[in-house]
């Protein structure tokens, strides 16, 4: 994840994967709709306590690569055979498809 646009997508994308409204998440994650909204669209900017209630809520670990190893990580995902299995593996987590 580079920038808030994909951070909020992938934090809408686990949400409704888990079936749960913005209302209730940020309920839960003790934050304004609004603002889970905002961040959802990557208009928001929000504090790091909150980015982390909303994480834990989803069950997602925020990660923080050096940038060769993200590098790395994109260049893996591209290779020969497209995407790898740990990438579908992900992928199903999340919601977006790909096997279990």
């Amino acid at each position: 994840m580079t920038n808030l646009q994909d951070i909020g997508q992938r934090i809408r994308s686990a949400r409704k994967a888990r079936g749960l409204t913005a209302v209730e998440l940020a309920e839960r994650a003790g934050m304004h709709r609004n603002t889970l909204l905002a961040l959802e669209t990557g208009r928001g900017n929000t504090e790091l306590v909150k980015l982390l209630a909303l994480c834990s809520e989803l069950e997602l670990d925020l990660l923080v690569l050096p940038r060769q190893a993200a590098a790395l990580r994109a260049a893996d995902s591209q290779g020969a055979g497209g995407q790898t299995e740990l990438g579908e593996r992900l992928q199903a987590l999340m919601g977006e498809g790909g096997r279990p």
